[in-house]
């Protein structure tokens, strides 16, 4: 026991006040439980949820000890970890990054990641006035997307003048003054960055946590092992969000959060999406949702891709050739959400192109998932 410390109880305990985080104490609180939230930023109130600013540690299977302001016990019957993900590489760790972001920020800035965080962390910055590199350690961007869909995002990034350099490998990086020299493993020198932000999710953010004292387990790649309804190796602690490795987007890690916190309360809530979808906010709405044709061939399906409309105003689809099935859809343009959000429910019931074409649309003059259904039965 440290001196000066007090003691506090939770029936339920959440550590981590990202999108996960916030959604489970949401929720446990909404359940009728007491909730205490712990996250080292200042976060607003939460109605129903005790907040206290600070880093948490575990101490035992039972309880944690929170460093902040002042220093405190929460002993708790059950606990979620939130913490959300590290991201990387590991060679531009620890080097200056931005805190927050200026509306006249001038800096060069760095951006290395090849997903929906990276593109939205660059344009961010880049709408800020910075001078914005994006480095992905993949072939392209977005590699899980439809790459035609890809491309029109990297269209919006190269009219933003942000730089995107393909398959970079690094050396590492020195800091040097209040900027980082960033060396390529060629050996070339990148450039000089006021500012770097690694933005490739490369495992859970434990660190600190002193998962040691408890039966929490991490996966090889450095997730919390988790099963569908957030239960780690400990009893009393499970985990949501990022930090599984199994909700990266913050739609998906929101209600992962929900889902283990009404586990917690004693619902028989699981989580086992067939697909999460992915939208970015870029001067052209994009959205994907599922299997684009490479993903799908690699798990035995005989892809054939579909689109509908042109240029910054497009639906496209996957689906299989040889039973209809429904593998992924996005869009570029106005219809981008309210395609991903239609796909969401098409994959889950197991949709074919057949199913879908039969759709009667609510405006026959606005393109959907029928529409481009129509289109590939058609052609089918």
């Amino acid at each position: 026991m440290v001196v000066g410390e007090f003691t506090q109880d939770a029936e339920v305990l959440v550590l981590g006040g990202g999108p996960a985080g916030l959604a489970a104490a949401r929720r446990a609180a909404s359940l009728g439980k007491q909730v205490i939230l712990v996250d080292p930023l200042d976060l607003p109130p939460l109605k129903g949820v005790d907040v206290l600013r600070g880093a948490g540690r575990f101490v035992d299977k039972r309880s944690i000890q929170v460093t902040g302001e002042e220093v405190s016990r929460v002993r708790f019957n059950r606990a979620i970890i939130c913490t959300g993900c590290t991201m990387g590489p590991d060679a531009l760790a620890g080097l200056p990054m931005t805190r927050s972001i200026q509306s006249d920020c001038q800096d060069a800035v760095l951006v290395s990641g090849s997903g929906t965080l990276a593109v939205t962390t660059a344009m961010r910055h880049a709408r800020a006035g910075a001078d914005v590199v994006l480095t992905c350690p993949s072939s392209g961007l977005l590699p899980d997307f439809d790459p035609v869909l890809s491309a029109v995002v990297l269209e919006c990034l190269t009219a933003a003048q942000i730089d995107v350099l393909p398959d970079v490998s690094f050396a590492g990086a020195e800091a040097e003054a209040d900027a980082a020299r960033v060396v390529l493993e060629d050996g070339t020198v990148l450039g000089v960055f006021e500012s770097v932000v690694p933005a490739q999710p490369t495992g859970g953010m434990v660190d600190g946590l002193d998962l040691s004292n408890t039966t929490v387990q991490l996966d090889q790649s450095g997730w919390i092992s988790v099963d569908e309804q957030g239960m780690t190796g400990e009893t009393r602690i499970r985990a949501a969000g990022g930090v599984t490795g199994q909700a990266l987007e913050a739609g998906a890690a929101h209600r992962h959060g929900e889902v283990v916190a009404e586990v917690v309360c004693g619902l028989d809530s699981t989580w086992d999406p067939a697909v999460t979808p992915s939208w970015l906010e870029t001067p052209i709405p994009v959205s994907w949702c599922g299997l684009n044709e490479t993903r799908g061939a690699d798990l035995g399906h005989d892809p054939i891709s579909t689109s509908h409309g042109s240029d910054h105003d497009m639906i496209r689809m996957v689906h299989d050739r040889q039973t209809g099935l429904l593998l992924g859809s996005g869009a570029a343009g106005p219809s981008a959400r309210i395609v991903a959000e239609a796909a969401v429910v098409a994959i889950e019931m197991g949709s074919t192109i057949e199913d879908l074409a039969a759709l009667t649309p609510v405006d026959a003059t606005l393109p959907g998932l029928g529409t481009i259904a129509r289109t590939a039965w058609s052609i089918s």
